[in-house]
């Protein structure tokens, strides 16, 4: 069947999947012959279901979707879908040792934060606090702390075996040094900031999400976030970094002082 006979019919389930935003394919991991549907959603990976692989063929074939990757990577997309994302290269430093990485802008709330300027100009996040966030990310993610929403298909394919304990005794040594690294920064950030940080940084939730989960004001959270990407700044030791100048401590205040929050209703 043609590229213009298939637009003219009804689509095919597999079509009509990866039109849908952030949709794509996979080799089912049963080795069935199937296609495993899947679409991201805030960056995690859900199942919504199979389609026959002649389906796949003929949307290939009619040049309608074309298969990216190789290996367990590979993945079939709308061929209409593979103008570049709006990818960043961000350098960051852990434990002394400069790390690039690259950051999807529509899945980092830090970095829509960073790379656009506020009414004077500047970036409404500075450079030490986006580096700061994505450290503190890195860490969360290190230490094993953010929920799997995936299906472990290792674990699950592996005969006789169980999944991977995600408590203290099956963590190796790195995790368990970033758990202790993120009870501290937590510590100094204090329990309302803290949770702050953990749902933006980790969780990558938008800022007008927390303010309706937490019944903010408009606008508020981004003030309360920068106060805590500062504190973090100042834990990690890069608030001397250029850029916009860190939140500044009110004259009475001391310099670990952390601002008061009323009980939620």
């Amino acid at each position: 069947m043609s590229a213009a006979e298939m637009a003219e019919a009804a689509p095919p389930r597999l079509l009509a999947h990866l039109q849908q935003a952030g949709a794509f394919g996979a080799d089912s991991p049963f080795g069935c012959g199937r296609i495993a549907l899947y679409r991201s959603v805030r960056g995690a990976s859900l199942g919504a279901g199979y389609a026959p692989a002649e389906e796949a063929r003929e949307l290939v074939e009619a040049g309608l979707a074309v298969w990216l990757g190789t290996g367990k990577a590979r993945r079939l997309q709308l061929a209409q879908t593979q103008a570049p994302r709006a990818l960043a290269v961000a350098t960051m430093t852990v434990d002394g040792e400069a790390q690039k990485v690259v950051l999807d802008e529509r899945e980092s709330p830090l970095l829509w934060l960073h790379r656009r300027p506020g009414k004077d100009g500047r970036p409404q996040i500075s450079a030490a606090e986006f580096a700061a966030g994505e450290r503190f990310r890195a860490e969360l993610t290190l230490a094993q702390m953010l929920p799997r929403v995936t299906v472990n298909w290792d674990a699950a394919l592996a005969a006789g075996t169980h999944a991977p304990s995600r408590g203290p005794a099956g963590a190796s040594d790195a995790s368990l040094a970033a758990r202790q690294r993120v009870r501290q920064a937590c510590k100094r950030l204090g329990p309302e900031l803290s949770g702050l940080a953990i749902d933006v940084c980790g969780f990558l939730k938008g800022l007008d999400a927390v303010e309706r989960e937490r019944g903010w004001p408009a606008r508020s959270a981004k003030v309360v976030l920068r106060l805590a990407l500062a504190a973090l700044a100042e834990h990690y030791g890069l608030s001397g970094s250029a850029g916009r100048q860190p939140v500044a401590h009110f004259a009475w205040q001391a310099a670990d002082a952390r601002p008061a929050f009323p009980p939620r209703a």
